[in-house]
């Protein structure tokens, strides 16, 4: 640790008293693997303490701990002086809350009922539904946030069904709100929304601990940053000390010379894939472009745009109704995935974990998944072949994991997205969408998939790059493609393109809809 950081957080702990929830010492070991080390922290309220390291830092087996789903090997947790929580329950009784990365909400239940889960408003011994109801809306005002306490939660989008579980987490009227990634599927409205909550926390007094691989919503809401690496806590420090490259420093411990990878343009506009005049009801209207061999096709847009739902049913997932897709100038009109996949596509989707993997099998299942048909024999499993390709892909994409037998559910997120590219280069995929293929990945393991991507089309593949993170999108794109509402509202090449450009054109009315 910096000799500066270590003074400046002595400092702090001898100028601040209370503490709402303190980590004294804490060690915590699995089978064979340290997970921390002698970590020391403590949480105060009305502070948003931000915990920053990559997948595998540490930082969820610390939220654990602190909500009492692990208890630590050995060392001390203190909440508001007294021992920790033994338990889940235990730890929501005394005033946590956690909202999880992974969502937690009843698909089945409706938007008041996952609200007031486990905390039935009643009346002469029935549900009080309008009392809960009303509360709820209340809530969702206050947040600005538009949905319908009575709305089944399977119709909501992903970005709704966080903001009802940021929902949940304040009508608990907790003291301590633990939030994991809790921006990673909102729309920038949401994401603004979510902001004013944690301002209105800090101002009840209530401790907010922010976990976030976004380093500019860090640097806008954080106050003080705790930097994990391997298990180990790097520095405590305020977060008006520090600027993104810092962090990134202190975080993967030593400076990130390139980060974005971006291959060259394609020279010879070799026409693999072509879209044309694609409609689907509710979804996408008249969208025509063009894929070249060697290319990396960004598309960019508002949450709400329709681009992963144009993104499936270019793959065959999802119908539309009118319009036509051509893969080396084939239609594929009426194909299923699984005869696309074998025409050279690829989907790695925005949910990879819910649609990309089999999160109880192995890393080897996961990575023979897309070719198990074409290594068959006589309806058999080549066993043989199917380990020696999991761990040839294992080396070359550097893959984090104890073994090709290792459960997928267990990786971090970034080693989870190798394993999916892993199984489309396994299948000879020439095309690859990849829709939000960072999302939620330590900035280490963004820039490995960038390298991967950066690879995959100079040996003459070519990608759909999916991102609602426009730095990634200007980072990795020979040509981006804008959409709005459904609409494509206009094309940059990559000379042209600048946050201000990409914008203009995701704000853009319909009735100036560009072609190329």
């Amino acid at each position: 640790m910096d000799a500066f950081f270590y003074n400046m957080e002595h400092i702090m702990m001898e100028e601040r008293k209370e503490t709402l929830v303190e980590l004294k010492h804490i060690h915590k070991e699995f089978p064979g693997v340290k997970v921390l080390e002698d970590i020391s922290v403590a949480f105060y309220p009305g502070e948003v303490h931000v915990l920053l390291g990559e997948n595998g830092a540490g930082k969820s087996t610390i939220i654990k701990i602190i909500s009492g789903i692990y208890q630590p090997d050995k060392g001390e947790v203190l909440i508001e002086g007294q021992s920790g929580a033994k338990n889940i329950r235990e730890a929501q009784q005394r005033g946590i809350s956690v909202i999880h990365q992974e969502l937690s909400v009843i698909e089945d239940l409706k938007v008041y009922e996952n609200v007031f889960l486990g905390r039935e408003e009643k009346k002469s011994g029935f549900l009080n539904k309008e009392k809960m109801i009303a509360e709820c809306k209340r809530i969702l005002d206050e947040m600005d946030v538009a949905i319908d306490p009575r709305s089944p939660v399977y119709k909501l989008s992903n970005g709704e069904k966080q903001m009802v579980e940021i929902a949940r987490a304040v009508s608990q009227n907790s003291k301590l709100v633990i939030m994991d990634e809790p921006t990673s599927s909102l729309s920038d409205h949401e994401v603004q929304s979510l902001f004013r909550v944690i301002r209105q926390l800090k101002k009840d007094n209530v401790a907010v601990i922010y976990i976030s691989h976004r380093l500019k919503e860090i640097l806008e809401m954080g106050d003080m940053l705790t930097v994990l690496r391997d298990g180990m806590k790097i520095a405590t420090v305020p977060v008006s000390t520090v600027t993104e490259q810092k962090m990134v420093e202190m975080m993967v411990g030593r400076e990130i010379s390139q980060f974005y990878y971006k291959a060259k343009a394609p020279e010879n506009k070799e026409l693999v894939l072509e879209v044309k005049n694609l409609c689907s009801k509710n979804h996408f209207k008249n969208v025509s472009f063009q894929l070249y061999k060697g290319e990396v096709l960004g598309v960019a847009g508002l949450i709400g745009a329709g681009r992963t739902e144009l993104m499936r049913a270019i793959f065959g997932a999802d119908s539309y109704d009118s319009g036509e897709v051509f893969l080396y100038g084939e239609s594929l009109k009426g194909l299923q995935p699984k005869e696309i996949i074998k025409k050279g596509m690829g989907l790695i989707p925005e949910d990879r974990r819910g649609q990309g993997l089999l999160l109880e099998k192995t890393v080897r299942e996961n990575t023979s998944l897309a070719s198990l048909k074409e290594n068959s024999h006589s309806g058999f499993i080549d066993f043989s072949w199917e380990k020696r390709e999991a761990i040839s892909y294992i080396d070359k994409l550097r893959i984090k994991t104890p073994s090709d037998s290792a459960i997928i559910k267990n990786l971090s997120g970034g080693n989870q997205q190798k394993v999916v590219i892993a199984k489309w280069l396994l299948a000879k995929s020439k095309i690859l969408i990849m829709d939000e293929p960072t999302r939620g990945i330590d900035v280490n393991a963004k820039a490995e998939i960038y390298e991967l991507m950066k690879n995959f089309v100079e040996e003459g593949g070519s990608i759909i790059l999916v991102s609602s993170e426009l730095p990634e999108v200007l980072g990795c794109s020979n040509r981006i493609m804008v959409m709005r509402e459904g609409y494509v509202t206009g094309f940059l090449d990559s000379a042209e393109a600048t946050e201000e450009n990409v914008m203009l054109f995701a704000s853009k009315g319909n009735e100036e809809v560009v072609y190329e």
